[in-house]
């Protein structure tokens, strides 16, 4: 990966941080003051909020691990050794979730459920690339398999389903 890209995908994490910021703080007054009972959980079980939070928690420090790793060794083989592959495929992950918290905020439900599935795609393309490394690297394998835990089984599937069940009451 260039510098150009990694540059990119700086700006690009560093945007996903500034959108949450801008939605979360400035934007959306929220009612809670605490990030479990957050009205963007949509009436989620406060226990198992508690479980995803903590495993939220991991899933970043895998996702930076991994991707550290993969930026000063990049993947020898398979797919995310591919030219842009890897680039790509953390780009759109970027993508899809500065776009989320705006989506949510402003009700653009399609786009919403849109946003997590495109990053639940490109995580699973992570997870894949890293299993298809010649020498693979266990600990970036599990850092994405955390990663994967949360954005593919928890939001995409398990908030998206509570997300589109509370818009039909």
């Amino acid at each position: 990966m260039n510098k150009i890209e990694q540059f990119t995908l700086l700006l690009a994490s560093i945007g996903v941080i500034i959108s949450y910021y801008v939605v979360f703080v400035k934007l959306y007054k929220s009612k809670s003051t605490s990030y479990a009972t957050h009205e963007f959980w949509f009436g989620m079980n406060e226990t198992f909020v508690h479980i995803l939070i903590i495993f939220q928690v991991i899933a970043a420090i895998g996702f930076i691990t991994a991707i550290s790793s993969w930026i000063k060794e990049p993947p020898n083989g398979g797919i995310m050794s591919k030219k842009y592959v890897l680039f790509g495929t953390l780009l759109t992950f970027f993508i899809g979730s500065i776009i989320w918290p705006f989506a949510v905020y402003y009700k653009k439900h399609n786009i919403v459920v849109g946003s997590l599935i495109f990053v639940a795609i490109s995580s699973i393309l992570l997870l894949a690339g890293s299993a298809e490394e010649k020498n693979t690297r266990w600990y970036v394998m599990l850092g994405l398999l955390a990663l994967c835990l949360i954005t593919v089984l928890g939001d995409s599937v398990l908030w998206n389903a509570n997300y589109i069940i509370k818009l039909n009451k």
